[in-house]
C-alpha cells in the first residue's frame, strides 16, 4: 500500500514540476508582467536552437496604460525582435493564460478558430494582431 502512495505521489509532483516547466516564462517573469514592472530574462531554446530574450520594459510613455513587451529571438538565420503594447485588459488575458499555460484554449485568429495550449494560443493571438504587436527581421 505504501509503495503505491508513493508512486501517486511521485507521479502527482512529476506532473506539477512539468506544468511549472511548460511556460516558457519563469515565475519573476510573470510576477512582473503582471504588474508591468520591468523585468529581462533570456533562455536557451533547445527546440528551435535559438537564444530568447523576454522582456518588460513598462508602461508605455504616452499615458495609454499599455505594458510593452519585447521578445527577441536569435537563431542562425537571422534575429526575430516582437514588440507587443498591451492594452490593459489584453495583459490580464495573458497574464492568466501565463498562470495555466497547458489548458486547452481555442481563440480566434484572423477569424478562425485556433486551439491549442492556452498560453501559447493567447500569444499567437496577439502576435497575429498588427495593432498589438509588431516582428521585425534583423
Amino acid at each position: 500500500m505504501k509503495k503505491i502512495i508513493n508512486i501517486l505521489l511521485l507521479i502527482y509532483f512529476c506532473t506539477a514540476l512539468q506544468c511549472l516547466a511548460a511556460s516558457k516564462y519563469s515565475q519573476d517573469f510573470i510576477r512582473h508582467f503582471s504588474v508591468c514592472k520591468s523585468y529581462k530574462e533570456t533562455k536557451y531554446n533547445t527546440a528551435y536552437n535559438s537564444h530568447d530574450t523576454y522582456e518588460i520594459k513598462g508602461y508605455a510613455p504616452d499615458g495609454s496604460g499599455r505594458c510593452i513587451y519585447v521578445e527577441t529571438n536569435e537563431w542562425q538565420r537571422g534575429k526575430y525582435v516582437t514588440t507587443c503594447m498591451f492594452a490593459p485588459k489584453e495583459q490580464e488575458e495573458y497574464f492568466r493564460a501565463m498562470l495555466n499555460p497547458d489548458v486547452k484554449t481555442s481563440v480566434l485568429i484572423k477569424g478562425m478558430a485556433f486551439v491549442d495550449a492556452n498560453e501559447k494560443a493567447v500569444y499567437l493571438k496577439y502576435y497575429n494582431n498588427p495593432k498589438v504587436c509588431q516582428s521585425v527581421k534583423y
